[in-house]
């Protein structure tokens, strides 16, 4: 999958499918109305853009259209951090390696060993 980054609308927006398996564009200004004020037709606007980057399915309806989250949220959170790590190396090489393995060394124990062996399950040269 292509990395599609979003805006934070937008990622607001896929939280609320994500977490509610689907929902109208009223649906959702009503969620999003919680913390911030916004229109219906922005709300509207943001829906088709996501559907049109292949995010979103959707359904139409009697009263308009019912959308749900065509990938996971695991699947896109993959793919937006294969995209920066290529980046992010391809950029700045060794020294981001470096830095990488700095970070890592400075997880919480728990955490560095389940990095660690979600590292050594996906190694390829075995």
């Amino acid at each position: 999958m292509k990395s599609i980054s979003l805006g934070e609308h937008e990622q607001k927006v896929m939280e609320i499918l994500w977490e509610n398996k689907s929902g109208s564009a009223r649906d959702i200004l009503t969620k999003l109305e919680k913390e911030k004020k916004l229109a219906y037709t922005t709300v509207a606007t943001m829906l088709q853009r996501l559907f049109d980057k292949g995010l979103l399915n959707r359904k139409e309806t009697k009263s308009g259209y019912i959308y749900s989250p065509k990938i996971s949220k695991e699947k896109y959170s993959k793919s937006i951090a294969q995209s920066f790590l290529k980046k992010f190396i391809n950029s700045y090489g060794d020294t981001a390696l470096a830095s990488f393995a700095e970070s890592v060394d400075k997880l919480p124990k728990q955490k560095r060993k389940y990095f660690l062996d979600l590292l050594d399950s996906n190694d390829k040269s075995k």
